[in-house]
């Protein structure tokens, strides 16, 4: 992990891992795969069945928390593997 990526995954991991979990898997994933996937579901038979929305959002915010929490469990590794960050030292 470069610097760069060290401090943007600080700022990132201040917001806890349950809200980083809940926001960018159980959220981000659960909703796009289930727009997604209900999408194509209209353009391809021109019929929506709400019972297979929910369960789509059931199974899809399932699979987006466990995408996420694999995602930090990852990143948090390189970030503690990674240097320490450079102080500037002031003149």
């Amino acid at each position: 992990m470069n610097e760069l990526q060290a401090n943007k995954w600080r700022k990132t991991r201040g917001m806890g891992k349950g809200k980083y979990v809940m926001y960018f898997g159980v959220v981000a994933w659960g909703l796009s795969l289930t727009a997604l996937f209900t999408a194509t579901e209209w353009f391809s038979q021109q019929t929506v069945t709400t019972s297979w929305v929910y369960i789509r959002l059931v199974v899809f915010s399932i699979v987006g928390f466990f995408i996420a929490n694999f995602r930090w469990e990852a990143r948090e590794k390189l970030y503690l593997a990674s240097p320490p960050p450079k102080k500037q030292s002031k003149h």
